[in-house]
C-alpha cells in the first residue's frame, strides 16, 4: 500500500536549530533521539567540519594536515556510514521516530519526506542504493541511522552550495601513510542542488525547505528547541563531542609512517597505535645526531597519537640533539595526525 509523506509523518514537529557548532549540533541530535518522546524533524547546519561515522578510524578518513590548515573541526557522530564534509552550504536534516526501524526499507521511507519536498521545488530527486538521494545520477544527499531502545535516529545531508573543492582535499587521506582496519568511506559522484536551482542561494533554499516541510507535515510553523535541551546539549558536547577520545580514538588500531627530506638528511618515522597509544616508534634516515634517536622515540611512545600531545613534547625537547639540523617544527611535519 502506498502512503504519502504527509500520512507517514503527520505526527511530527519541525525544529530549526540555528547553531553552527558541529559538536553542539550532534549532541543536541543525540538528546532529541534519546530523551524526547515526540517525533521530530530538525534542520541544522554546521560550520566547516568533517563528520566521521561511528565505526570508522578517523585518521584513515581525513587529510589531517589539510583539516588543520583550514581550521576545520572533526567530530564523530553516533550513526554508522562514511565520513562527510559539511559547511554552511549544506543543510542537514534529522528525523527522530518512535519505533525501532530495523528493516531494509527504513532509509527510503524516511528519505521520502525530503524527496517530496524537493520534487515540490521542481527537483527530480529519487532514492538510490542503500541510503542516498540522487538527482541526474549524482548524489545530493546521504543518510545514516542509529537505533535506540524504542526510537530511531535518521539524519542526512542536503548539498546545496557546498565547496566541493574543499571536500576533495580534506577527505583524501594518504593511503600509504596509515594502514588501518575499520569501515572505509565509499566515494560517490556528488552535486550541489544549486546546479538545479540556480536562482536560489542557500538561505532561500532553507526557507523553501522549511515551508515545504511544514506543508508536508501539516504544520503552521516550526517549533522552538526547548531551553533545557540546549543546556544539556552543551554539557554533552563538552563531555563527549569535543573530546579527542570520542572523535579520534579507535578500537581497531593502525600503523603509521611518514618520510621527509630536510637539508641535513632524510628522516622517516614509523609506529603503531594500540589502545589509542603510540607504541614501537622508530626513526630511520641518513641523519646525524649527538644522542640516539631511540631516546627521542621513547619520549613519544605511550602518548595519545594527537598532533597536540606530540607537539607539546617536541616543543619542550631539543630535537636537534637527536636529529642534527632539524627543529621541533620541522619534525612535526612528519606527524600528519588529527
Amino acid at each position: 500500500m502506498f502512503f504519502s509523506a504527509a500520512y507517514l509523518f503527520k505526527r511530527m514537529k519541525l525544529l530549526i536549530n540555528d547553531s553552527t557548532d558541529p559538536a553542539f549540533n550532534l549532541a543536541l541530535e543525540e538528546l532529541i533521539a534519546s530523551e524526547l518522546s515526540e517525533e521530530i524533524v530538525m534542520l541544522w547546519r554546521n560550520a566547516p567540519a568533517v563528520i566521521v561515522g561511528r565505526n570508522q578510524n578517523t585518521e584513515a578518513e581525513i587529510d589531517a594536515e589539510a583539516v588543520r590548515e583550514r581550521g576545520i573541526k572533526v567530530v564523530r557522530r553516533i550513526t554508522g556510514g562514511g565520513a562527510v564534509y559539511h559547511d554552511l552550504g549544506n543543510i542537514n536534516y534529522t528525523i527522530a521516530a518512535n519505533d525501532r526501524q530495523l528493516d531494509t526499507e527504513a532509509f527510503s521511507r524516511n528519505a521520502k519526506i525530503i524527496i517530496d519536498v524537493l520534487r515540490g521545488m521542481g527537483v527530480d530527486a529519487g532514492f538510490h542504493g542503500r541510503n542516498d538521494i540522487l538527482v541526474d545520477g549524482r548524489k545530493i544527499s546521504g543518510s545514516a541511522k542509529s537505533v535506540f531502545t524504542d526510537r530511531t535516529l535518521f539524519h542526512g545531508t542536503l548539498l546545496f552550495d557546498t565547496d566541493l573543492s574543499v571536500l576533495g582535499k580534506v577527505l583524501t587521506p594518504d593511503e600509504e601513510k596509515i594502514k588501518a582496519k575499520g569501515i572505509k568511506s565509499v566515494r560517490s559522484r556528488v552535486a550541489n542542488l544549486k546546479e538545479f536551482l540556480p536562482e536560489w542561494d542557500v538561505e532561500c533554499f532553507l526557507q523553501e525547505l522549511i515551508s515545504g516541510l511544514c506543508k508536508v507535515l501539516g504544520l503552521d510553523s516550526a517549533s522552538p528547541i526547548p531551553g533545557y535541551l540546549i543546556e544539556k546539549a552543551e554539557v554533552l558536547a563538552n563531555e563527549k563531542y569535543r573530546s579527542w577520545q570520542w572523535n579520534f580514538g579507535s578500537n581497531t588500531g593502525y600503523t603509521y609512517h611518514c618520510r621527509r627530506r630536510f637539508p641535513s638528511g632524510s628522516v622517516e618515522v614509523r609506529f603503531e597505535v594500540k589502545d589509542n597509544r603510540i607504541a614501537g616508534m622508530v626513526f630511520y634516515g641518513d641523519f646525524f645526531g649527538l644522542a640516539p634517536a631511540s631516546e627521542l622515540a621513547d619520549k613519544l611512545n605511550g602518548l595519545c597519537p594527537s598532533f597536540e600531545e606530540i607537539s607539546k613534547v617536541l616543543k619542550n625537547t631539543d630535537v636537534s640533539e637527536y636529529i642534527s639540523g632539524v627543529s621541533a617544527d620541522d619534525l612535526l611535519t612528519l606527524f600528519r595526525l588529527g
